[in-house]
């Protein structure tokens, strides 16, 4: 594959993974557990976020070349850790990708989510398959317009007077609930990850993966954090599949603004969720535990089309009989198993006390935690 990404194009990759099915969906199926917690989920999840994206940051350094988790677990720990940050990632990601189809879905036809969520798993392989560079010019509007009217939002809710906060029935928060809501949140900030997949097509990945990583994540969790405090002070909205919608509907904001952010978010996540998706199963079937014929690329771009083709295939399975709750928590356990074979690889590395001991075992701890949380309570 060529390498043509420099910094502005990884950081947009990450920023359009992230924002997108989390900052639209992720809150309300996240309040269900947490209650009035919801801000100590989203610090747990912003935390492991913080710590997983240091040692991927680092590894992608000392393998820089398309798979992620993947090459990392190969090189350091082994196939069998490699086949579990492989298949993790794929099938956690095509979660994801079907939940921001649905997202679409839910926002633009609440009546018929899942034709709508179809046409768009459709509409985003056309366009992937034209390469990569066309999907950053459409990622890079949607991002800039989302960005704009999520804090345009957030803005005029303040400057606003609102209807009387009408109390929700929001559930006893326990230690588990709070650690599996952090789990679906988690969910919102793992986009960085797609940044070291596609790692073989970046330049000098040595310098611009870890400044990409580390600018889309400090932008999502200011973003995130605004949004959480927001929507807290109207918890009415955290009762419904689409709480943005509703808060705008309380300030009279135009709703047709918010569809149109969805449109955008949920599609670039699709965008570079498929793209990090179809460059793993490139990855694999290059190395062996995938078919051969899934590494084939075509055109003058070089695009894995079979890769694309195949993931676009199963989110379609998925979108047509999953659920946005369900999907999201099905991510959020798959991602967390990928990044405990990145950071159990940060450790074969040498390194300082810090980086190499300290914030690999913090990580794991407190992924071990959140992904027993899940397991243990989430029914959506």
């Amino acid at each position: 594959m060529l390498r043509t990404l420099g910094v502005p194009g990884a950081v947009l990759i990450g920023l359009a993974s992230m924002i997108g099915t989390g900052v639209f969906a992720a809150w309300s199926p996240a309040y269900s557990l947490a209650g009035s917690a919801l801000l100590i989920s989203l610090f747990i999840a912003a935390s492991i976020a913080t710590l997983n994206a240091i040692s991927n940051a680092r590894m992608a350094g000392i393998f820089p070349q398309s798979g992620g988790g993947y090459v990392y677990g190969k090189n350091c720990l082994g196939s069998p850790a490699a086949l579990i940050a492989g298949f993790s990632f794929i099938i956690g990601k095509t979660a994801s990708a079907s939940a921001a189809a649905l997202v679409i879905g839910a926002y633009l036809a609440p009546g018929h989510p899942r034709i709508v969520a179809v046409i768009a798993v459709l509409v985003v392989l056309a366009l992937n398959l034209r390469g990569l560079k066309l999907s950053l010019v459409a990622m890079g509007l949607s991002v800039s317009i989302v960005v704009a009217i999520i804090v345009s939002l957030i803005f005029y809710s303040q400057l606003n007077e609102a209807l009387p906060v009408t109390a929700g029935m929001a559930p006893e928060p326990t230690l588990v609930s709070i650690f599996a809501a952090a789990g679906i949140l988690f969910v919102a900030f793992a986009g960085y990850a797609r940044i070291s997949v596609i790692a073989g097509e970046v330049k000098r990945p040595t310098f611009v993966i870890p400044w990409a990583i580390g600018i889309s994540l400090t932008l999502v969790l200011a973003l995130y954090f605004l949004v959480a405090i927001v929507l807290l002070n109207f918890p009415q909205t955290l009762g419904s599949p689409s709480p943005l919608q509703e808060l705008a509907t309380i300030f009279e904001y135009p709703a047709w603004l918010i569809q149109v952010g969805v449109v955008l978010a949920a599609g670039s996540a699709l965008f570079a969720l498929n793209i990090g998706i179809g460059r793993m199963i490139f990855a694999m079937a290059n190395d062996g535990p995938l078919p051969s014929a899934l590494a084939v690329v075509s055109g003058p771009r070089a695009v894995p089309v079979r890769a694309e083709i195949l993931t676009s295939v199963v989110v379609l399975v998925l979108v047509t009989f999953g659920g946005i709750g369900l999907n999201l928590a099905i991510s959020g356990l798959f991602v967390l198993c990928y990044y405990a074979v990145v950071q159990f690889s940060s450790m074969t590395r040498t390194g300082n006390l810090l980086i190499r001991w300290v914030i690999p075992c913090f990580g794991l701890c407190v992924m071990t935690l959140v992904i027993g949380s899940l397991v243990v309570s989430v029914r959506l």
